[in-house]
């Protein structure tokens, strides 16, 4: 299987099908932690400088103001503002 091709986006490596990752992640805005409709965080918008006012999100490439890219280790759950991948919410939408 041959190796995706990677660019520089927003200074950052990263595999050349990614940049469409980010837009498509713009359009997910809203979640559902324990059942109740909300806004996902923004990233610059989380209680912790993860840089958003110097560089774009380490994990995802998001620059602030936007959605991280669904997965990211980054992004904050808009309920308990644990991160959203490991926190104690029910995500009745995700699988365990």
């Amino acid at each position: 299987m041959a190796e995706e091709e990677r660019i520089e986006f927003r200074g950052m490596r990263m595999l050349a099908s990614w940049p469409d990752k980010i837009r498509a992640a713009q359009l997910e805005t809203r979640c559902r932690p324990n059942g109740i409709d909300m806004e996902r965080v923004r990233y610059g918008s989380e209680p912790e400088d993860w840089g958003a006012d110097r560089m774009p999100c380490h994990d995802c490439g998001a620059i602030k103001g936007e959605f991280h890219v669904p997965g990211c280790d980054v992004e904050r759950c808009p309920e308990c503002g644990g991160q959203l991948g490991g926190c104690e919410c029910d995500w009745p939408d995700v699988e365990d």
